[in-house]
């Protein structure tokens, strides 16, 4: 763990000639050790080291107080963030100390911020954000490409290095494209949002990339005084657009059903992939994360229980206990067999898979269900954009449709409010009691 200490710097090259030392703070870190001055010189009879009291020098009490104060602020400093300074080697931790309570002048900049922000990240499992976050400074480092006369036509495929500790390095080839936090004023937060604007079709995805930056920025203006009110993308909206729902209907639904046998005999991905969608369409409107971590023991012979995670470092999450139909007690026997209650039903993810996988792999598998379920509905002639969102859209926009009170649906959704299904689904409903009974009608299994 690393300590600090006031002492006197001895050595003979940074002493007065009258003898006088230099009283410094003391870091040590790693077994190594670094001084920080204080512009403070006495003789080594003049300094206690026990006390840190200082004799034989103008304003001696004022100066021993200024000294103890800031040993103090250091140390209660290092103690409460322990678990971030342990990935640091003692350069790092050397200047943070100085930028934050000796005034040095921030050169502080984007992604080397980006990389003590991920390594806390990591070890909150917040992998989805460290993802995200990621992919805006990919392209802030191709906008900085283009601002300097390169090709910003390249393929980033990380930033970063990250060993086993979940210490996170800048890539050397990306350095001259970091720009220090200060450096990032009004004008090129405009311009980048232009470039943003100019490059990506969606006008989400340029919010997101927006608000990614601001929160790097921001996460290093609560850290260091220096950078305090720098808010360079305050005032550029960065407002997002409710998605379009892809709606199927029954005749669809049914449709993409035929064609499980033919996929099956053929062993062809997309019987997996109609298998998926309509497991989640059959539980409510399921999420795709949730089906990707579901396992064998989720199912207890007639219902299938789970939590439904918004997030995915949630550690609760929403209990739901779904009443199987028939369709889904097939698919569940199609891919249960051989596999014991701790096994992940659905082929997708490996047993092993480290939890910064899972979110890899989900992302991967979720690009791979929506490439495939678009061709199985172009072989159906549906002119509709599947995603794995569709399921959910379509359980909810045909519970409405039916007449069922939205008050359920928002039950079935897991939204917390009724408010956000109203958002999302404005429609207005009549009650069914129970969700075992609304969603038997709803998939169309009673």
């Amino acid at each position: 763990m690393a300590k600090v200490k006031i002492a006197l710097d001895r050595r003979e090259g940074h002493k007065h000639n009258d003898g006088r030392c230099p009283v410094v703070l003391r870091i040590s870190h790693k077994s190594k050790t670094r001084d920080i001055p204080f512009d403070i010189y006495v003789l080594e009879n003049d300094f206690d080291s026990e006390t840190y009291d200082l004799k034989g020098i103008q304003n001696a009490v004022r100066q021993t107080k200024r000294v103890k104060k800031k040993i103090f602020e250091v140390d209660l400093w290092v103690d409460e963030n322990k678990a971030v300074v342990k990935l640091w080697d003692i350069a790092k931790l050397k200047d943070q100390i100085e930028r934050k309570f000796f005034n040095k002048q921030s050169e502080l900049t984007l992604f080397s911020h980006a990389c003590d922000l991920f390594a806390r990240f990591y070890t909150k499992e917040k992998f989805s954000t460290i993802s995200s976050y990621e992919d805006a400074l990919k392209i802030f480092a191709k906008f900085n490409m283009a601002r300097n006369g390169k090709s910003d036509r390249v393929i980033i495929k990380s930033l970063f290095e990250i060993d086993g500790d979940g210490r996170f390095t800048l890539k050397s080839e990306y350095e001259e494209f970091d720009l220090p936090i200060k450096a990032i004023n009004k004008e090129l937060a405009k311009n980048f949002e232009a470039y943003l604007s100019a490059r990506l079709k969606s006008r989400n995805s340029v919010a997101i990339h927006l608000r990614s930056i601001q929160a790097i920025i921001g996460d290093a203006e609560d850290s260091f005084d220096e950078l305090k009110d720098h808010k360079p993308f305050r005032g550029i909206k960065k407002s997002s657009r409710a998605n379009n729902q892809v709606v199927l209907t029954y005749d669809e639904i049914n449709q993409i059903r035929s064609l499980r046998e033919e996929f099956k005999l053929a062993c062809d991905p997309k019987f997996d992939v109609i298998n998926y969608f309509l497991f989640m369409f059959n539980n409510m409107g399921m999420n795709f994360n949730d089906l990707v971590r579901a396992k064998v023991s989720n199912y207890d012979g007639e219902r299938f229980n789970y939590l439904r995670k918004k997030t995915e470092n949630e550690t609760e999450g929403d209990f739901f206990s779904i009443l199987q139909n028939e369709e889904n007690l097939e698919i569940i026997q199609h891919y249960v067999r051989g596999k014991s209650k701790d096994d992940y039903l659905f082929p997708i993810l490996k047993p092993d898979i480290s939890k910064e996988r899972i979110f890899r792999v989900k992302n991967y598998k979720g690009d791979w269900f929506n490439k495939h379920f678009n061709g199985i509905a172009e072989k159906l002639s549906i002119d509709k954009n599947i995603t794995t969102y569709t399921a959910r859209d379509t359980w909810a926009n045909l519970a409405l449709e039916m007449g069922v009170d939205i008050r359920s649906v928002q039950k079935g959704l897991g939204h917390t409010t009724v408010e956000t299904t109203e958002k999302h689904y404005e429609k207005k409903q009549k009650q069914f009691s129970l969700l075992d009974e609304v969603n038997s009608w709803v998939t169309g299994m009673k």
